[in-house]
């Protein structure tokens, strides 16, 4: 998604998926893109370009070309940032809740696309061919939930599986991640550990021993947003999950460490976009 750089962009922080799916192509250079980000689907992102610093949750390393990334709900992540940069990509993005209801008597069905971390596959050219073959024939359906649409997108979805499958032992792989890039994965992992406490610059610096303008500097170079901006989406995209597990909005104002129940509701509806009590009437699928 690129926003023109003289358009005010809104800080909303995750991102709805259609009511099926979606399919695009890109191959441009963004002139404003979105920042970290999660959706309440399941997004593919298959990179023809390297991506030399991807932010994928709890991980900050590159990806190189011709790697098909699963990227599940509620993932925070930015893939591509630098302006000038010709990026080359296929995205679909898939409504989990949709495919739920389609395999309801199955719920273990394609069950690697709800999980909780991203699945990073390099495919070998007869792999990668029928991949791309199908994500092309994807991104050309002007309705997405049409019957032609959708018989394509389960032809697509059995080559997948064919993929993870072949590919299942280096389905948790990482590539490498340098010195810097390391720093901050320990910043990350330490802005997860505390997520339930009202996390400042000052608490990281202190606990690392370094000047907060210094992280502040670091982080951003590498994450492309604040440390503050990414803590609140990290406990916004928490908030999210804990929602839709059932949880009242009380509950998880307490959870996350916010001192009052306006300054949650209000964070939350703006880098959302909705309230966290319409949130959860709209999520929230109690079990009959």
């Amino acid at each position: 998604m690129d926003i023109p750089a003289n358009k005010k962009r809104t800080p909303v922080l995750s991102f709805p998926i259609p009511s099926t799916f979606d399919a695009v192509y890109r191959k441009d250079s963004p002139a404003y893109p979105v920042g970290p980000h999660s959706h309440n689907g399941v997004e593919l992102y298959f990179t023809l370009s390297d991506l030399p610093d991807v932010l994928l949750n709890d991980t900050v390393s590159r990806v190189p070309a011709g790697t098909l990334l699963i990227i599940p709900p509620f993932c925070v992540h930015q893939l591509y940032h630098e302006a000038g940069t010709i990026y080359e990509r296929y995205i679909l993005s898939i409504n989990t809740s949709w495919l739920d209801g389609v395999f309801c008597e199955n719920k273990d069905a394609f069950s690697y696309l709800k999980r909780s971390t991203t699945l990073l596959l390099t495919p070998d050219a007869a792999g990668t061919e029928a991949l791309l073959h199908h994500l092309q024939l994807l991104q050309s359906f002007p309705d997405s939930s049409s019957p032609k649409a959708l018989a394509h997108l389960f032809s697509f979805l059995d080559v997948l599986n064919e993929t993870v499958n072949r590919l299942a032992p280096e389905s948790n792989r990482t590539f490498p991640v340098s010195s810097t890039q390391k720093q901050i994965n320990d910043m990350i992992a330490y802005i997860q550990e505390h997520i339930n406490e009202p996390l400042t610059v000052a608490d990281l610096a202190g606990h690392f021993y370094l000047h907060p303008g210094y992280l502040s500097r670091l982080f951003k170079k590498h994450t492309h947003i604040s440390v503050g901006r990414y803590i609140t989406l990290q406990k916004i995209t928490t908030a999210q999950s804990l929602l839709r597990d059932g949880l009242t909005v009380a509950e998880v104002q307490e959870a996350l460490g916010y001192s009052g129940y306006a300054y949650f509701f209000k964070t939350f509806q703006k880098n959302t976009g909705i309230s966290p009590s319409r949130y959860r009437a709209q999520y929230y699928k109690q079990e009959p």
